[in-house]
């Protein structure tokens, strides 16, 4: 089961440099990710406006499993789902 935010939380991520994610922080807590379960790019128009997300789906060292995405090309992340 999981649980899909209704308002996408913005995470503080490092990522190596294929963008991969490293670790993330989450109300002040910080996480090393352990595994990358998966990860795939979404590309769709809003608006008028081309929209880019790569998403990953991890889990981090306090067993947290999870969907987050760098939104492109402002390169912040959010958190979008939470698996249980």
């Amino acid at each position: 089961m999981a649980k899909i935010l209704e308002k996408p939380e913005e995470l503080k991520v490092t990522a190596n440099v294929q963008g991969v994610p490293l670790t993330l922080a989450r109300n002040g807590e910080k996480q090393r990710v352990t595994k990358v379960y998966q990860s795939w790019q979404k590309v769709e128009e809003w608006w008028g406006k081309e929209i880019t997300r790569n998403y990953f789906m991890v889990k981090t060292s306090k067993g947290l499993v999870c969907d987050i995405y760098r939104d492109m090309p402002e390169s912040i992340w959010y958190l979008s789902r939470i698996h249980e």
